[in-house]
């Protein structure tokens, strides 16, 4: 069921009532930053199709739980038997379980040994002793008045009044050179000023830190951590905040634009033009 919210901060909705709340989150940010109407296709539409199940998407879950709940995992996942899925074994074994969701036992070893890479990280072994696994945060954007929320994988409380907040990426590479490539791609430095700010507006109370946790899909499940430098956090709240003035602005005019209806005409990338001395 929809519900509404004020600016606060709860761990205590499941992720589809997270889903359902009011407010801009990152994944729309996104959305809005490849155009307006896209945003409005994906998130207001009435007409838009059901979410879909992107591969990989179970294993990033069970790779969270391990990680950041792993008193839970056994409460919400049941490890099957070594045996094809399209067997009757295995049909069998879903049904007998329908409270659970039915995992074979390569996803359960990869999502412990994943767990044990990443709190093999000393600091981040700290961080995750003490805290909140995926609170949900809500807040209104001073500049604009739009309403936003985001759900942070883990917010580590230093004292009463400050927090780092962490989340957690499964990748193919945790490299330090790699993962910076996916961070531009995928704007996670727009996310990191994002959830810094608004967490710190939504709980009233300083954000010291946004930590990435990289672990790897594959083995040795290798994990890294990573921080952005200031320069990398200042141009994400450039990004997010012009993300935001667009918003408002379709909000308040009740139009959403897409791309041109013109014909464009572009120019290849620098890289893609042949060098002469080459």
């Amino acid at each position: 069921m929809k519900r509404e919210f004020f600016p606060g901060v709860t761990g205590l909705l499941t992720i589809d009532e997270y889903h359902a709340s009011a407010g801009i989150s990152k994944s729309g940010l996104d959305s809005l930053n490849l155009s307006p109407a896209i945003y409005h296709a994906r998130h207001l539409n009435p007409d838009r199709p059901p979410r879909e199940t992107k591969a990989g998407q179970l294993e990033g879950n069970l790779a969270h739980c391990a990680i950041l709940e792993p008193d839970e995992f056994r409460k919400r996942y049941a490890v099957g038997p070594l045996v094809n899925r399209n067997t009757k074994v295995w049909k069998e074994f879903v049904e007998e379980n329908a409270s659970y969701v039915a995992i074979q036992p390569d996803q359960y070893e990869t999502a412990m040994r994943q767990a044990d890479s990443v709190r093999a990280l000393p600091e981040i072994r700290e961080a995750l002793a003490l805290g909140i696994a995926e609170p949900s945060a809500f807040w209104i954007d001073e500049e604009t008045g739009a309403q936003c929320r985001c759900r942070p994988d883990w917010a580590h409380f230093c004292g009463d009044r400050s927090a780092v907040l962490l989340d957690v990426k499964t990748y193919s590479s945790a490299s330090p050179a790699e993962f910076r490539r996916q961070i531009a791609r995928k704007r996670y430095h727009v996310q990191d000023a994002f959830y810094s700010d608004g967490y710190a507006a939504a709980a009233q109370i300083d954000v010291l830190g946004f930590v990435f946790v990289a672990v790897e899909t594959e083995w040795p499940y290798a994990a890294n951590a990573v921080m952005l430098d200031d320069l990398s956090k200042d141009q994400g709240r450039a990004d997010y905040k012009r993300n935001l003035r667009t918003y408002s602005q379709c909000i308040k005019t009740g139009e959403w634009p897409g791309y041109s209806k013109a014909i464009d005409v572009v120019s290849l990338p620098s890289w893609a033009f042949n060098r002469e001395e080459e």
